[in-house]
Parts: C-alpha cells; structure tokens; sequence
C-alpha cells in the first residue's frame, strides 16, 4: 500500500513574512516529518481589515523570496486566486481534492487555535486535517493543552508542540519599518531588499534620507547608486548657486533615476497606473520612460507629493518648455555628475557655472543631435525646449 504524504497548510495574512514564520515551518516540517509544506498568503483574511493589508501581490512575492532556499516549503497562491474572504475550511476542501491522497495539517497560531470553533465549519475544518499550534508565550502552553482536550472531544485531531518563543511579530515589523529603525534581523535579507526597493510599510508623511538611501540601494546597481548621489550633490550646488531650492534639489537629484534599472515592462505599468499621457515618442521610446515612471514612482507610491520635484524628474532627460529654475539644476546635474567623463563635459561644466540657459542649449544640442546621428524619433518636448532657448537668445541680441 502506498504510503500517505504529509502536507501541512500554513496559512495567514504574512504582512509581511519573518524569520519566525519560516523558523516555524521549519520545525514543524522536522517534527511531524511532513513531505510539503504549503505558505498560503490570505487574499483577505477575515478578521483583519483591509487597511492593515498591503497588496496581496507584494506578501505573495515577499513568501516566495522568503521560502526560496527551503526545499520542503513551498508558497500557494490558493486563497489569492480564488479572492474574497480566505474561509480556512474552504482551502482545506480544495487542499483535499487537489492532494486526495495525503495527510492534511493545519498549522495556526496560539490565538487562532484557541478559537476554532468561532471559524466557519470547525467540524468540517476538524475532518479535514489536524490541528497545529505552538504557544505565543511563556503562560500559553498549558491553556493551549487544556483546550485541545476539548478539541479531541470533539473528534479533532492536534498537535500542540512547546517551542522557543521567538517574540517577532509582523506588527512589530510594520512599527519598526514605519519608525525607520533597523528591522533586518527579523526578515530574510531579500525581503528586507523588497520592502525597501518597492516602499512598503514606510511613513510617507516624512522626509528622510537614510531611508531613501536604502531604496536606491535596493533598486540599483552601485554604478547607478553613486550617479543618483553625484546628480543630487552637483544639482544642490547649481540650486544654491542660482537660487532654487537646495532640499528640493537634493531630492529630485538623488531620485532622478530611482526606476532606471527597473524593467521596461513595470516601468510601462506604474505609468499606466499613475494615468500620465504618454506622446507618440514617447510610447515608442523605451530609454524615456525611466523618468516617467520615476517621478509616477516618486509621487504614487512615496507620497512626494511636490509638482516641482516631479516635473525635474519627469523631464530630466527630454526638457520641456517653460522648465522651473529646479529642473533645469536637475537636468544640467544629470550632464555634469562627478562621473560623467564623456567628451564635451569639461566645455558642459563650464557653460553650467557660468548661464543655466548655455548649459541647457548646449545639453539639448548635444543630446539632440546624437538621436538625429541614430536616426532616433526626438521628443517633441527636447525640440520645444531647445526652441524657447534659442529663440529667447536671439530676441535677447537684436534688442
């Protein structure tokens, strides 16, 4: 006769996913010698509410990166693709037909098991697998125990193990995230990588460097990283030079390029979702989407909510016309960073310590004439702006 395979069902919220819910599966894949077991992120548990949930993509995403180097783990999407309320007893049915040959476990938290019989079906849930807990804390053990006699009372089968209490928490987490206070302990480093690269759980009501640091490291390579860094020093120099706000050209500088190294495919979706226009140029030219989707990025889902610092990354590498004195500092600082060594830099430093509108015409002309040698379609906002420069200059010698 074929011998049963062991499947436990360890499901919840995992917002996020830390090193104890891991470590948990783990010893429970140990002691109940289980063949499988199963991560299932809830699509909408039903006793949380929606607004401590982030998105279900990003927890699913963030499981999968946690459970990546466990061969006996693996991440369901079960309760996400069926959406609505995640019914525990309506998994463990589809569990069933889908391993009708196994052994089902259900693994829950102290809380959770101590009222199952609040939950829909309980005798159902019961039939369908055993019941596995571990206590939260010092004082649970005992209760725990007292209330799987009443469970095997009622034909329930359990597993109540006494483990080390570990005292993380996701909540704790999302406090310690929210306070920009160091939560990599507690979290694989990939997923502390992920929090960071797509800003989950942060105060987007504050401004602070140290963390947006941390995102462009989680989004970029260090060539890239040390480029933002030199954008945003050389960017509050022409700021403080020629009178636009410093702050705000540290900022738009050192995030200029935050989606640069995202791929086009999700750079083409956060501007959809950010609903800009696109020109016809521009949907058919990849290398400009960086910025529009950056500033999408820096607006939406930040919470940088300043139009003067989404205009200078938004156009940082067109140009429009009518630019503010902060995107033209941002543009110009885009040419000229401390790494920059192609040839015309020298000349392009020089014009950008003497006139703004020379560093730009001399900008647009190089960049302009480079997609024209490549025969590349230009933006109609390169040609606008380089325009309303030129123009501005001869009106200014034939007065």
């Amino acid at each position: 006769m074929k011998q049963q395979k062991k499947i436990a069902m360890f499901g919840g919220s995992f917002n996020p996913i830390h090193n104890a819910h891991i470590n948990l599966a783990s010893v429970f894949i140990k002691k109940l010698k289980l063949d499988k077991l199963l991560l299932i992120p809830a699509a909408a548990p039903p006793h949380k509410s929606d607004s401590e949930m982030i998105g279900a993509d990003h927890r699913i995403n963030m499981c999968r990166l946690a459970a990546e180097e466990h061969k006996k783990i693996d991440v369901s999407d079960i309760e996400i693709r069926r959406q609505g309320k995640s019914y525990t007893v309506d998994t463990l049915r589809q569990l069933h037909e889908q391993y009708p040959d196994s052994e089902l476990y259900l693994i829950t938290g102290a809380d959770m098991f101590m009222t199952l019989l609040d939950w829909k079906e309980p005798q159902t849930i019961f039939s369908l697998a055993t019941i596995c807990t571990v206590p939260r804390n010092d004082d649970d053990y005992e209760i725990l125990k007292e209330k799987e006699k009443q469970y095997s009372e009622m034909g329930a089968k359990t597993v109540v193990l006494d483990v080390k209490k570990s005292g993380i928490s996701s909540t704790k987490i999302r406090h310690l995230i929210f306070s920009d206070e160091s939560f990599s302990k507690y979290v694989d480093e990939k997923v502390e990588k992920y929090i960071y690269a797509n800003y989950l759980y942060m105060d987007t009501s504050t401004v602070n460097y140290e963390r947006f640091d941390k995102v462009l490291k989680s989004r970029m390579g260090e060539k890239r990283y040390i480029h933002s860094q030199n954008v945003a020093a050389e960017a509050q120099r022409l700021a403080k030079k020629y009178g636009a706000d410093v702050k705000k050209a540290k900022l738009a500088g050192m995030l200029h390029d935050i989606t640069k190294e995202t791929p086009g495919s999700e750079q083409l979706a956060i501007i959809e979702n950010s609903a800009i226009a696109l020109n016809n140029v521009e949907i058919l030219s990849p290398k400009l989407w960086h910025a529009i989707a950056g500033a999408a990025f820096v607006r939406d889902i930040m919470k940088i909510d300043d139009e003067d610092v989404f205009n200078s990354i938004r156009y940082h590498t067109s140009g429009r016309a009518k630019m503010s004195l902060l995107e033209k500092c941002v543009f110009i600082a885009d040419f000229i960073g401390a790494e920059r060594n192609y040839d015309g830099v020298d000349e392009m430093r020089a014009l950008a310590n003497k006139s703004l509108e020379e560093a730009m015409e001399y900008g647009l002309s190089f960049s302009i004439a480079d997609l024209a040698k490549r025969k590349l379609a230009i933006d109609p906002n390169s040609l606008a702006c380089y325009n309303e420069i030129v123009l501005k200059a001869l009106a200014s010698k034939n007065r």
